[in-house]
């Protein structure tokens, strides 16, 4: 793999982190919406949100007026990276135990949202680590 600087990998990933947010968001919300499984409604809505949250990052690194390092960026990914493995251990446990948190949640809908968090970090793991290995410096 050629290494790149850290400004054009930060766009890049920018781009790709709007893109995933947006369809995430709309897949979601259609599935949330259009569907009367709890479990599906439930992975629909817990997509929806976390499509949101990738926007909101993507819009901010957008606005930074100072570009990233080659060492602060990987350094940041990396992180990422590890925290993406805990949202895939954590969703996974969530919707194999479906545990019902007091109540408020049926065990379908824990599969469904435990389902939604391990698609959504398996693709931030594969976002994070394939833009970190891709900084030059």
């Amino acid at each position: 793999m050629t290494a790149i600087e850290a400004p054009l990998v930060a766009q890049r990933l920018g781009r790709r982190l709007s893109a995933w947010g947006a369809g995430s968001v709309l897949a979601g919300t259609v599935l949330a919406s259009c569907d009367s499984s709890p479990a599906r409604r439930a992975f629909g809505l817990q997509t929806a949100g976390w499509g949101a949250i990738d926007l909101a990052i993507a819009g901010v690194g957008a606005l930074s007026s100072k570009p990233p390092t080659a060492a602060s960026l990987r350094r940041l990914l990396w992180i990422n990276a590890g925290l993406d493995v805990l949202y895939i251990a954590a969703g996974a446990h969530v919707a194999v135990r479906k545990p019902r948190f007091g109540g408020r949640i049926t065990a379908d809908q824990a599969l469904g949202h435990g389902a939604a968090v391990v698609v959504q970090g398996a693709a931030l793991l594969g976002l994070d680590t394939t833009h970190a290995r891709m900084i030059g410096g």
